[in-house]
């Protein structure tokens, strides 16, 4: 029987393996789809900064989502159209700086794309996910088994023994 466990348990390790193969290539496929679409659908324009552009954190160490800041830039679209407006700068810049921003198919500006290396480590960090649940659920199931096992074995011993033990009572 304990073999049989063994042998269970090697199976369900490989076909989580191929599960979380399949996942992670699935997941980044996905990625990279809607990455292409983001890609499509925006621009990278090089602005003027008309003010100062100052961090929003007291801390330079503060996480980027933190520090951007809008700033009033000009800018000209690619149909040649000059804009000025109020776009986020990702780090402190001083009037007249250039910087880059992603503007979408209407001229909003929206965040940068998000690069293929950060789309892999995506990618990696799900299927990394799922294989610490996938072994966590195959610890706990192997446990549970193994120790019903033990169980059986343990109450087979018991009524054995009691068998065995009036014998052996009576012969010493």
């Amino acid at each position: 029987m304990e073999s049989l466990t063994r042998l269970l348990t090697a199976v369900l390790a490989v076909g989580l393996l191929v599960a979380v193969g399949v996942l992670m290539t699935v997941s980044y496929q996905a990625a990279v789809t809607r990455h292409t679409a983001e890609q499509r659908q925006r621009h990278q324009v090089t602005v003027i900064l008309l003010a100062d552009a100052v961090s929003s954190s007291d801390s330079p160490y503060a996480p980027v989502y933190r520090q951007r800041m809008p700033v009033k830039a000009r800018w000209t679209e690619p149909d040649g159209t000059a804009r000025t407006g109020n776009v986020y700068a990702r780090y402190p810049g001083e009037r007249g700086d250039r910087i880059s921003v992603w503007f979408d198919a209407s001229g909003s500006p929206v965040p940068e794309l998000t690069t293929l290396g950060d789309l892999q480590a995506q990618a990696w960090t799900t299927g990394l996910a799922a294989v610490s649940l996938g072994e966590f659920v195959l610890f706990v199931a192997y446990c549970s088994l193994r120790t019903a096992l033990d169980r059986r074995r343990d109450a087979a011993w018991t009524v054995e023994w009691a068998v065995v033990e009036e014998r052996w009572r009576h012969n010493v």
